[in-house]
């Protein structure tokens, strides 16, 4: 089992960190035991129940444990995120703090797919310096360019505070792959949705990052109910 605290570190400043959970894999047998009032015949038994319970869909009995975590992340990926809307969030306010210089900088950059209108492809191309960027791959010109926008975009924004402008405003200059930070709430249901929507190879790759911590996070806590998960894992619709 692991520790309260426990922290796993995603892309270059963000993490997920572990802060409590209520439940676990036998309490949600025991809700759906109460059906039919029959107790718990061993953990044998609780393993094909939840199976049971996840490949026929009969989820309320999931809702019943919940996992609470620290996450940091880009604002971008937050945007993913918060699509998911039922949890229970609490977010840092960048009008009662300043915000750190921290910013997702990718050191691989993808192209855009062209058979998939939301997706990305990776460009071997990309990694290869041209004449007229001399040594320099366009890749790693990508790179630079970010980082100094960074750069740029933090500079105006101490500045604005520094005469005076209120947070609130001053933070309007700052580009959205700049970190955040949240504490969210989840019962495991919801939570299950999520890992299955961003842990999947569709989404992007962020978030699949996130999607993967967290999915990690759960099969410590929760195994049988992950063993259930990923024996009858639910099929994403293709589009």
């Amino acid at each position: 089992m692991i520790e309260k605290g426990h922290t796993i570190n995603v892309l270059d400043y963000g993490f997920v960190r572990y802060i409590d959970h209520m439940g676990t894999d036998e309490r949600i047998c025991e809700a759906a035991r109460i059906s039919y009032r029959a107790p718990s015949k061993g953990k044998e038994q609780d393993q094909k129940l939840l199976n049971y319970l996840w490949k026929n869909k009969h989820t309320s009995p999931f809702e019943m444990v919940k996992l609470t975590l620290n996450i940091k992340m880009p604002i971008f990926v937050m945007r993913q995120y918060v699509r998911h809307r039922c949890q229970n969030l609490n977010e840092v306010s960048a009008r009662y703090t300043e915000l750190p210089s921290e910013f997702y900088i990718p050191t691989v950059w993808r192209k855009q797919d062209d058979k998939n209108k939301q997706g990305s492809i990776y460009a071997q191309d990309w990694g290869c310096s041209s004449p007229e960027l001399g040594d320099i791959s366009i890749n790693d010109m990508n790179t630079q360019l970010l980082r100094q926008h960074c750069e740029n975009s933090y500079k105006l924004y101490q500045n604005f505070l520094d005469n005076g402008v209120a947070r609130e405003m001053a933070r309007i200059v700052l580009p959205i792959n700049i970190y955040t930070e949240i504490y969210a709430c989840w019962d495991m249901k919801n939570l299950l949705h999520f890992i299955t929507l961003r842990d999947d190879d569709h989404a992007q790759f962020e978030i699949q990052q996130y999607g993967k911590v967290i999915k990690s996070i759960c099969k410590e806590l929760f195994p049988m109910t992950m063993n259930a998960y990923e024996k009858y894992k639910w099929k994403l619709i293709e589009e």
